[in-house]
């Protein structure tokens, strides 16, 4: 008992400073503290969001490569002939107008 006291004992004597840890020390030192399945659970959950992470990215960009692309497919040849069609009401009208001046 008196040898863990003064090992004790000799660490206060040395300052804070001389005491400094690393971070992986000190993760290993938490791994003490919880018990293997928390480190497990962990450790699967860590190592299954890189490649599920991936995946959402990959998906998602596929998805909107896909989705917006069809769009400009589908829609692009309805644009230009409901522009078509506007200018030849446009032109019909004016067509009309001049006509009607004319007989007046």
């Amino acid at each position: 008992s008196s040898g863990i006291n003064a090992e004790y004992g000799d660490l206060d004597l040395i300052s804070d400073e001389e005491l400094e840890e690393t971070y992986l020390e000190r993760i290993a030192g938490l791994k003490e503290m919880f018990p293997s399945p928390v480190r497990t659970g962990t450790s699967y959950i860590c190592g299954a969001t890189k490649p599920s992470s991936l995946w959402l990215y990959h998906f998602l960009r596929d998805a909107i490569w896909i989705t917006t692309t069809s769009a400009i497919i589908l829609a692009l040849p309805l644009a230009i002939e409901v522009t078509q069609i506007q200018a030849a009401d446009d032109l019909k009208k004016a067509r009309n107008e001049k006509l009607f001046e004319a007989k007046a």
